[in-house]
């Protein structure tokens, strides 16, 4: 076998084969995997192995029955709860349930809970019970609660139930050993502890910690007709509520609460919370009181043992998988790393005998000249041909070498070559079967499985990680098993007597690089096939090319037809990654980027997700603004707003006042600053959160409020006055301006969004200093004139001038004595003050709503000025902002068109040349970046029309461009077809691809 001497080799010096050093952490844990190995085999055999397998199997099955077999404690649904509630007679029924709490600190400063409860229970005649359950909870947001039971009683007698305990309940049944019928009472007193935990006020945003506790507890399938709870608390401990407790009963969706007050006959140093209820109940119900103490009330215990198993128990398979990954790589590094060979090799000029180049180059690992060995080994002794063919074919392979478009073919023709398995039988390389790839193999297939499993079953339990990603742990999990597998299955190391053929193989490349083989060695030179193997691919292929070329003399026929059919050249590359960029910018672009053509509803603007301002009623609304100038030249508005705010007394969180105001407009920033929210006089704290061109402003009230009070905003615009275009009144419509637009109540203001009746009354002033209104161009109120345009949707902005709008808005001519009642009033003042005029509008609501109420969206004034009247108006910003409404038009269009081209060309292929194309650059065109980019084309339109109305005028030449460039994209596909014989597979191509090298007399195995 080659290597095994040095016979053949050429004098020199010894070139030394020092192999790299692993790091530390790979060399460590290689020797912990050999350790592992070597422990497993001297412990056991077959036998043990074949159980290790069964583990892994049975975590598996496992894992498949988590994620398609039942539910673990699945949460009762709707049906499962109304059913309850037909068969609440066929178990007992609860007459009364009452609950006394009793809440102090112990010396630690933790909250600590003695609990009554005393249970009347009807048994009916037809039911065969002899007792109850009683269900308690053991935990409770991550603390554990450790109920003690103090005392159990049966009709006034002693009993000590018997308990079962679970990971999350405790369950006592009080049995009388006896069938009962009628009335019973039961009686339970025990301890709870750390019933509270930290959080976050939902309404304020503070911390807090909160008691928020569930009265029946885990399980209560019981209906009942009384429910009775109090809670007694030191006075000490009550002054530290933020607010008022709150108590609640639910069944379904069905659900009532009310604020609880103390009770006036509460013991001396105690306060003591009560609520009844006397209605029958279905099974299944729940009830809970809710208590918010300052945050430090309590001292919180650490997380409970089953907590933490719960949280950090579902990334165990993953972490796992983490480490398992950890083990492969090293064990890819120095646990199955190529056995060694001598400590040095020296130059050979004789080729390894019974190792073909094709089977070098596998030991080799070098897939880009595989190819190019191949052939030149072809040449010594051509098959089925003459020498001249053989030269043509190896010319061409030569041409291939090394190219970037040639190294997607050369990888799998190097991965599915005979010679490749070849290696394992010749002994060159090796398995390393044994129980450690057994848990590279089976392990991540295993963890993998419970991972989706968990995933599916928590994903029907509430969540208790504070980072909980499924997606991303499911995705991440099964990414490493994949990393994992792949590991085991391709390490396919050398042995001793593969590493000796490596060295002698090596040793050629060296007498090729002192002897300038390749420069000067004939083309059957036996050392030549395997001399390219160590040589740069290109560099190879180039000088094999250039011999080859001057064997063949003349017009060398290698430059033609050299490019495979899965050759990818740099416009073939270009085209294809081209039309995956396009479809993938498209999705990026619609997750991103907003449209321009958001979908603007009437109660979008008072559409706010604020917990508390569902409870409340706008009454009647009255805005003052006052326009000025700075110190900068900046047009600057300052308002203020006051709400007669009404609350609803079913309110079950602290009320809260809420309201989108204007903060950018065409492009350009309006400088909004909130700078108080008072209610009833009092400053309360807010929020201001940023909402595309609106900003919400929204209260964070911590107290219960009832009845009516009053709430004023004050807010400034230092930039409100922006570049836009004249409106039709200007003396230049349609050129750029200074505008100053003030919406002192967005669209929808006429019902506060979802109100019945719209407030009243609605007050709106403005005062403008007479030098800036001696420059208006135009001034008075906003409205839409229905005379630019026929669709209600293009109506120009416009206004009415000051003083006009009763004359303009008031009840119709026709109308001989319009009621108020009916038709609301309307009303407009000017006042003129200190050099400046007050300009006010008041209206009020009718049946029939607001005299204004058909005339525009936003209500509120505006004033145009000539372009550099004021600083900070951006024309460009104007420009950009405008720019983008017409960029879905330029995308569609520019891919529609782009489709229509490559489509255009397909057809004219078709008819000028012919149907049938081979593979190439032409029909990947029209193949895949004609489709991707009306895929990309239709993305960008659902993106833009998503939110978009059906009667909107951007909509229909959209849509006409985007299912224009499919239908041209079908075309295309038609018109271009592939080649009617069946392509080759990677692998091989040919006779030079198809196996080893020929086999010859002498030449032993290959």
């Amino acid at each position: 076998m080659a290597g095994e001497d040095d016979a053949g080799h050429a004098e020199g010096e010894r070139v030394p084969d020092a192999r790299p050093r692993p790091t530390p952490l790979w060399a460590l844990l290689s020797r912990w995997l050999l350790a592992l190995e070597a422990w497993l085999r001297s412990h056991g055999g077959k036998r043990l192995r074949n159980g290790l397998r069964a583990f892994w199997g049975l975590i598996g099955v496992a894992g498949l029955v988590l994620l398609f077999g039942p539910v673990i404690n699945p949460p009762l649904t709707f049906e499962d709860i109304t059913g309850s509630a037909e068969t609440a007679t066929d178990t007992w029924i609860a007459r009364d349930f009452t609950a006394d709490y009793t809440l102090t600190q112990d010396a630690e400063g933790r909250l600590q809970a003695e609990v009554v409860e005393t249970i009347t229970a009807f048994f009916p005649d037809d039911v065969d019970e002899s007792g109850i359950q009683r269900v308690l909870p053991v935990e409770y947001q991550g603390h554990a609660l450790n109920p003690t039971l103090l005392s159990a009683t049966i009709d006034g007698d002693p009993v000590d139930p018997p308990s079962q305990t679970t990971s999350d309940r405790l369950t006592y049944t009080l049995d009388t050993g006896q069938r009962l019928s009628g009335d019973h009472e039961f009686t339970l007193r025990y301890t709870l502890q750390d019933l509270a935990y930290a959080s976050t006020d939902d309404a304020s945003g503070d911390d807090i910690d909160l008691l928020e506790w569930s009265v029946f507890g885990p399980s209560w399938p019981q209906a009942f007709a009384g429910l009775d709870v109090t809670i007694t608390m030191p006075d000490e401990l009550a002054s530290h509520l933020v607010r008022q407790p709150r108590a609640d009963i639910a069944w379904l969706l069905v659900s009532g609460g009310d604020w609880l007050e103390p009770e006036e006959d509460s013991p001396p140093g105690q306060t003591t919370y009560a609520f009844t209820l006397d209605q029958n109940i279905p099974p299944n119900a729940q009830a809970w009181f809710d208590m918010r103490f300052q945050p430090g009330t309590f001292t919180m215990p650490g997380p409970s043992p089953l907590f933490l198993v719960q949280t950090f128990g579902p990334v165990v398979p993953l972490v796992v998988l983490l480490v398992t990954l950890l083990f492969s790589l090293a064990a890819r590094a120095v646990a199955w790393s190529d056995a060694r060979g001598r400590p040095w090799f020296v130059a050979q000029y004789d080729p390894p005998k019974g190792v073909s180049p094709l089977v070098a180059a596998q030991i080799l690992e070098r897939p880009r000249t595989r190819e190019l060995a191949g052939a030149l080994d072809e040449l010594r002794n051509p098959r089925g041909g003459s020498r001249r063919e053989a030269l043509i074919a190896a010319g061409r392979a030569a041409r291939r070498t090394g190219r970037v478009g040639d190294r997607l073919r050369a990888g799998f023709a190097y991965d599915l070559a005979p010679e490749r398995r070849r290696q394992l039988t010749d002994g060159f390389r090796r398995v390393p079967r044994g129980f450690v790839r057994d848990w590279f193999l089976l392990a991540p297939i295993a963890l993998t499985l419970v991972q989706w499993g968990i995933v599916r079953q928590l994903s029907f339990q509430t969540t208790l990680a504070i980072v909980w990603w499924p997606a991303a742990f499911v995705l991440v999990s099964t990414a490493i098993s994949l990393v994992v597998i792949s590991i085991a299955l391709s390490a396919r190391p050398l042995t001793r007597e593969g590493a000796l053929v490596k060295q002698h193989l090596r040793g050629i490349g060296v007498y090729a690089e002192r002897t300038s083989l390749l420069e000067r060695a004939t083309l059957t030179d036996p050392l030549l096939p395997y001399a390219v193997l160590l040589d740069d691919p290109r560099d190879a292929g180039n000088r094999m090319t250039a011999a080859i070329d001057r064997e063949l003399g003349g017009d060398a026929p290698t430059a033609r037809d050299w490019r495979t059919r899965d050759f990818v050249t740099w416009p073939r590359f270009t085209v294809n990654a081209l039309a995956i960029l396009l479809v993938a910018g498209s999705i990026v672009l619609a997750a991103t980027v907003t449209t321009p053509y958001a979908r603007s509803s009437t109660f979008d603007s008072y559409d706010v997700d604020v917990p508390g301002a569902l409870y409340t009623t706008i009454d009647s609304v009255s805005v003052d603004a006052t326009l000025s100038r700075d110190d900068d030249g900046r047009g600057r508005l300052d308002v203020t707003e006051r709400v007669t705010m009404s609350i609803d007394d079913d309110a079950s969180r602290p009320p809260q006042f809420a309201q989108k105001l204007p903060a950018a407009m065409d492009g350009q920033d309006l400088g909004l600053s909130v700078t108080g929210v008072r209610v009833d006089g009092a400053d309360v704290p807010f929020d201001v959160t940023r909402q595309g061109d609106l900003a919400l402003v929204a209260t964070r009230m911590s107290q219960v409020l009832t009845d009516t009070h009053d709430v004023e905003v004050t807010y400034t615009l230092a930039s409100a006055v922006t570049a836009a275009p004249a409106s039709p009144l200007a003396e230049a419509p349609g050129e750029t301006v200074d505008r100053m637009r003030w919406a002192a109540l967005l669209e929808g203001w006429d019902s506060w969004g979802t109100q019945t009746d719209g407030p009243s009354p609605v007050a709106v002033s403005i005062t403008v200093p007479d030098d800036l209104a001696a420059l208006a161009e135009t001034a008075g109120w906003l409205r839409e004139d229905p005379d630019t345009a026929e669709d209600a949707r293009d109506w120009k902005e416009s206004t009415f001038p000051f003083g006009t709008a009763v004359a303009e808005m008031g009840p119709a001519d026709y109308l001989e004595d319009p009621s108020p009642s009916d038709y609301g009033t309307i009303t407009e003042t000017a006042t003129q003050s200190d050099g400046a005029t007050r300009h006010a509008l008041t209206e009020t609501y009718g049946e029939f709503g607001y005299p204004t109420g058909s005339s525009y969206d936003d209500l509120g004034a505006m004033l145009e000025f000539p372009a550099g009247t004021f600083t900070g108006p951006d024309a460009g910003a104007l420009a950009r902002d405008q720019f983008q409404r017409v960029i879905p038009f330029l995308l569609v269009g520019g891919l529609a068109l782009l489709v229509f081209v490559i489509a255009a060309l397909g057809v004219g292929h078709a008819i000028v040349r012919s149907r049938r194309t081979k593979p190439g650059t032409f029909r990947d065109l029209v193949w895949r970046l004609g489709p991707a980019s009306a895929l990309a084309a239709v993305i960008v339109f659902v993106w833009a029309t998503a939110d978009m109305p059906a009667d909107w005028a951007e909509f229909p030449p959209l849509a006409l461009m985007a299912c224009a460039a499919v239908a041209a994209a079908v075309v295309g596909i038609v018109a271009v077809r592939p080649e009617k014989r069946v392509g080759q597979l990677l692998a091989g191509r040919g006779r030079l691809t198809r196996g080893s090298s020929p086999g010859r007399k002498g030449r032993g195995r290959h």
